[in-house]
């Protein structure tokens, strides 16, 4: 039996046309790819933005259009606090603990969560318990936004869609990366391996399949759907 019979995907998102879509907000079909560069900005907030639309929170177009947040407060907070005119997506070096307060402002409610290996914050985990909730998220079928770091410190950040285990001591994660292209009939352009088998919150033993590099996942955002639909 193939491997890919196994595979796990987040619940709201499909491939409509030739484009991955989610049903936004307003219950209609909307884009959720952005590439670096389509919308100027960093990589984390392009990640956390696709999130959201998969999470049906947000819609393409409240993005690019300043009327939607005249009609919505969610979207008129994500506006101010997130982007900078529409003209692009903000270029910022949070941490995932300063974007979860901001999300969680914006809304209203403890909307989102993190996790990270990063041992001087406040919700400090190890590997195997930040590998947990990765699979447990996706498991639910909800999507999750990791950072990585690579050998010479430099950090990424991606959506992980999907997952499907190769054995016992590997979690491949199927991830939207906005620093590449998502080709036509595409459902995700990068995998991230995961070396369940590493108790060392330092050791760079999870791999990037797109760049051929050694890193390691050392945080990770969530968001709680038990927090929404809130008030609007």
């Amino acid at each position: 039996m193939s491997m890919f019979t196994n595979i796990v995907l987040v619940a709201n998102y499909s491939l409509v046309g030739m484009n991955i879509r989610a049903i936004g907000r307003n219950d209609k079909p909307t884009l959720v790819f952005a590439r670096q560069g389509h919308l100027d900005g960093s990589c984390c907030i392009y990640s956390l933005m696709m999130m959201l639309i998969i999470h049906g929170l947000l819609e393409r177009e409240d993005l690019t259009d300043l009327r939607r947040g005249e009609e919505n407060s969610f979207v008129d907070a994500i506006q101010r606090t997130f982007l900078y005119n529409l003209k692009g997506f903000c270029v910022g070096g949070d941490s995932f603990a300063e974007i979860s307060e901001k999300l969680n402002k914006c809304s209203h409610s403890n909307l989102s969560d993190y996790l990270t290996l990063n041992p001087d914050t406040e919700k400090t985990v190890s590997r195997r318990e930040l590998h947990k909730k990765i699979r447990s998220v996706l498991y639910e079928r909800f999507p999750v936004l990791l950072a990585y770091r690579k050998k010479n410190g430099e950090g990424h950040a991606v959506v992980a869609i999907g997952y499907y285990m190769d054995g016992p001591k590997e979690m491949r994660l199927l991830c939207l990366d906005p620093s590449q292209p998502l080709n036509y009939l595409s459902f995700w352009n990068n995998i991230i391996k995961l070396d369940f088998m590493s108790r060392d919150n330092e050791n760079l033993t999870d791999y990037n399949c797109y760049y051929g590099n050694d890193i390691i996942v050392d945080e990770i955002l969530t968001i709680n759907w038990r927090e929404y639909p809130f008030s609007s």
